[in-house]
């Protein structure tokens, strides 16, 4: 007899099926039934970026989001003592990669365990987990393709696609009769939920490669221009805001550049891609060097990928203090974070809060744009909608997110225990390439609920409030009233209403 803890691949096995199969074999042991099925896709995508030689890199926010059903039925007999679901990846000819650090799982108390389970929980696994396997499903495509006789050129100059299966696993322990026998029916290949493998073309597919005999008509620059933006700060800093534009001749030409001084300093390498207008737009902030007289100076572009120069872009300020000799390159920003309780919501007679609001804080040191967001951590995974940035230096840019919690599964705490939870939260923030360029890491929030406060003049029993008896009076003793005139009351004012 198979042991009691079981995993099984996705299925969902026909109870009518079940019914003929115990009625035809009315001398088997009595079985168990179990199913987890992919009832809903949140991500129906994933893109690859390439290079033009290799696909090489994902989204780092991106995170694969599916809705999966758990079904256990013991019948008559038996109870569910506990049960764990996770996702898993495959193509039709490659193995699945299973995520099982990333499931949900529930266990039952002695005293509480069900007969039957049915109920979807949201699964997530984060990039980091994934980014491997799909990377590796691209360029097994393109070593195909090499094979068939195609050059790099022509192997990325295209999105291919590429058909995934996004599966679902479980175990689960059980008792009773038939907890050792569980019937699962095998899902086929056209019945799983599927996402979009897209291993993207290479922006810049139109410059030839070395490894192809042809090549297209390379790209050429036939615009350019390049202007400063001057910023002096109360501390005598000074910084220069590069302006710049490239038209190529050609659709979505990837431009290399860098920026040189009038000393002959050169910046780090910037990649711009012209896109659907053949236009490139960008900004970048350097910070100058400071002397004791006015600070002049003049920046161009000059070309790595293409042969072109811009004109000088001049340069003049007043400035305090020294820096060195140099273009400085921008630092991302600076994160700050704090979380808020909000709502009320009563767990076991005691106040707890309904969601927390996350607040994020991006402090400018540099010109950055990209995404800002939260991960939990701990417990199930959740990642707030990834929010759109752009800062400068000295700028502030607030992002925003909301964690409900889930007291659904919480126990009545023993010897009137506070019921708390201690969720921790990351806060990650990307470039315009998807690369997470700062974060702010393990920021824990601890959520202790509290019991309602009680009126002195009563008093909590486990029934609810109970009211004390009033105490008997003393005796009345007698008194004399007089009546006093009446002063004349003035007529009231009508009160003023607050505008909230």
């Amino acid at each position: 007899m198979m042991p009691q803890i079981h995993r099984f691949l996705s299925s969902r096995p026909s109870r009518a099926a079940l019914a003929l199969a115990a009625g035809l074999a009315p001398g088997c042991a009595l079985a168990d039934s179990a199913d987890a099925t992919v009832t809903h896709l949140v991500s129906q995508r994933i893109e690859v970026a390439s290079n033009g030689s290799s696909y090489h890199s994902t989204n780092y926010l991106a995170y694969l989001v599916a809705d999966v059903r758990i079904e256990v039925d013991t019948g008559a007999v038996g109870r569910v003592k506990s049960w764990k679901i996770w996702l898993g990846l495959a193509g039709e000819q490659s193995d699945t990669l299973w995520f099982p650090h990333y499931g949900v799982q529930k266990s039952y108390p002695w005293y509480d365990r069900p007969r039957s389970v049915d109920r979807t929980e949201r699964l997530m696994v984060p990039e980091v987990v994934w980014s491997g396997y799909v990377r590796a499903r691209c360029n097994e495509l393109a070593d195909a393709l090499r094979a068939q006789g195609l050059g790099n050129t022509a192997i990325f100059a295209e999105d291919r696609t590429i058909e995934l299966a996004v599966k679902a696993t479980f175990d689960v322990d059980t008792t009773g009769a038939g907890s050792g026998n569980i019937l699962v029916e095998a899902s086929s290949w056209q019945a799983q939920k599927k996402l979009e493998l897209v291993c993207k073309k290479w922006a810049g597919a139109a410059i030839p490669q070395a490894s192809d005999s042809l090549a297209t008509t390379p790209s050429q620059v036939v615009n350019k221009g390049l202007s400063i933006y001057e910023r002096s700060g109360a501390t005598g800093v000074c910084k220069i805001r590069l302006d710049g534009w490239i038209t190529t001749d050609q659709k979505n030409a990837a431009v290399s550049f860098r920026y040189r001084n009038q000393a002959g300093k050169q910046s780090q390498l910037w990649t711009v891609n012209t896109g659907e207008s053949k236009t490139a737009t960008f900004s970048h902030w350097y910070d100058i060097p400071n002397t004791e007289w006015t600070e002049t100076g003049s920046v161009r572009m000059v070309g790595v990928s293409h042969d072109f120069e811009s004109g000088w872009a001049e340069y003049s300020m007043d400035c305090v203090e020294g820096v060195p000799q140099t273009l400085t390159v921008n630092d991302p920003p600076k994160l700050k974070m704090s979380i808020v309780e909000q709502g009320k919501v009563m767990v076991h007679g005691q106040i707890c809060p309904e969601r927390l609001k996350l607040v994020g804080l991006l402090e400018g040191r540099g010109s950055f744009s990209g995404y800002a967001g939260f991960v939990k951590k701990n417990g199930a995974p959740w990642i707030s909608p990834p929010q759109e940035y752009s800062i400068a230096p000295g700028e502030k840019v607030l992002v925003g997110g909301t964690y409900e919690l889930d007291w659904s599964e919480v126990l009545p705490p023993p010897n009137q225990e506070a019921i708390r939870s201690d969720p921790y939260f990351d806060f990650n923030v990307t470039n315009s390439d998807n690369k997470i360029v700062a974060s702010l890491k393990n920021q824990m929030r601890l959520v202790v609920c509290k019991r309602p406060a009680l009126n002195p003049v009563a008093g909590g029993g486990q029934g609810g409030l109970t009211v004390e008896p009033r105490q008997p009076a003393a005796p009345a003793t007698p008194q004399r009233l007089q009546l006093q005139p009446t002063p004349q009351v003035p007529p009231l004012r009508q009160p003023l209403r607050q505008v909230r």
